[in-house]
């Protein structure tokens, strides 16, 4: 546990500590309660909602503790991004109430030169040791970052937001990448997708897979089906994993489906821009999607099942493109998003003025 020593709020004395406990998988809210002497007799009188966002706390996310001594004065317990459940001792009674979690927003701007390699160079100037992570990612179907020429010029604008001293979210606004073989800018539109300075993604419009596999079974094409006996077509990949493994949409779109489906079982359909329609079988259960809903790239949409014709806990993993099926593995990166019209004239005069606050914020 981690111990700080400063002000929690106003109307405390200095002599008050303040420890940041950061959750664990073992850590249930029925033993926070018990360990502090609260009343467990509170937490019914929560509402739904709230007590099972308390049961469902992230592990690794931190719990403030305002302590005298070994007491407890008042304890910040995490909900969700925007709200915390604040347990405080007044007049010798526990009271709980909901509160905003409040961060500290600050944009920042790097311009360096990398002499050693990326992060150490990057950490070396801003001491954030996941700026260089975000890089990466960002540029990572652009650049081979094991052949990066030394002397390259990085140039990043970003945002973080801290509670009490320590980052909880970095957000890159803006980055460029320059060398004597190339240039490559990246920013960050109204999508959430980073665009070069022409207006085509960085990224491919889809991820290389929906969900983390331990081996493919089934691939596209002709095959003996195991269950019916005879030969016929497999519309798509068969992913294998363990039951439960959550499943992301694999790019933007609509669900226009989701039940039950012949010997799919479970089944979701999700409809993307150009044509393109993905569709995701054999689930044991379904994400928290609705039919009809707008969902991002890598939302969870359900988890790795085994209903449906299937012979063992696997995804069946299709896309359809134009009204026919069509093999995923031909996707892999190669579907670029390029913005055209009105929409590419707001982007590069958005992309200009981003570049403008870099610059003007690194000269400070």
């Amino acid at each position: 546990m981690k111990k700080l020593f400063f002000l929690f709020f106003p109307f405390f004395l200095f002599a008050y500590r303040v420890d940041i406990y950061e959750w664990h998988s073992t850590d249930t809210i029925w033993g926070f309660f018990k360990q502090n002497h609260i009343p467990f007799s509170k937490y019914y009188l929560l509402s739904k909602k709230v007590r099972n966002e308390l049961n469902k706390i992230p592990v690794g996310k931190d719990i403030y503790l305002l302590k005298d001594g070994n007491r407890l004065k008042q304890a910040l317990i995490y909900l969700n991004d925007k709200q915390q459940l604040q347990v405080v001792k007044e007049n010798g009674k526990w009271e709980l109430k909901v509160i905003p979690i409040y961060y500290y927003t600050e944009k920042k701007s790097v311009d360096v030169v990398v002499k050693n390699f990326l992060s150490y160079d990057l950490y070396k100037v801003t001491e954030n040791p996941y700026l260089a992570k975000h890089i990466v990612n960002i540029f990572s179907d652009r650049i081979n970052f094991k052949t990066l020429p030394k002397n390259s010029r990085i140039k990043v604008y970003y945002e973080t937001k801290s509670r009490f001293g320590k980052i909880v979210k970095l957000k890159v606004l803006y980055a460029s990448i320059s060398n004597k073989l190339y240039k490559i800018s990246a920013y960050r539109w109204k999508d959430g997708r980073f665009y070069d300075q022409y207006g085509k993604s960085l990224k491919g419009m889809f991820l290389r897979a929906p969900l983390k596999y331990a081996r493919i079974s089934s691939t596209f094409g002709m095959r003996f089906h195991p269950i019916l006996h005879k030969y016929r077509m497999h519309d798509g990949i068969d992913y294998v994993n363990r039951v439960g493994t959550p499943i992301h949409s694999v790019a933007d779109g609509k669900v226009v489906y989701k039940g039950w489906m012949k010997g799919y079982g479970k089944t979701v359909e999700i409809k993307h821009r150009g044509g393109y329609t993905t569709l995701y079988a054999h689930m044991k259960d379904y994400g928290k999607i609705k039919l009809g809903q707008w969902i991002k790239q890598g939302k969870v949409i359900g988890y790795l099942g085994n209903t449906g014709l299937s012979t063992g806990p696997h995804l069946h993993f299709g896309v359809m493109y134009k009204g026919k099926w069509i093999n995923p593995n031909k996707l892999k990166k190669s579907v670029k998003i390029t913005l055209y019209g009105k929409e590419r004239k707001r982007f590069l005069a958005y992309a200009k003025s981003l570049e403008k606050k870099q610059e003007r914020l690194a000269l400070k």
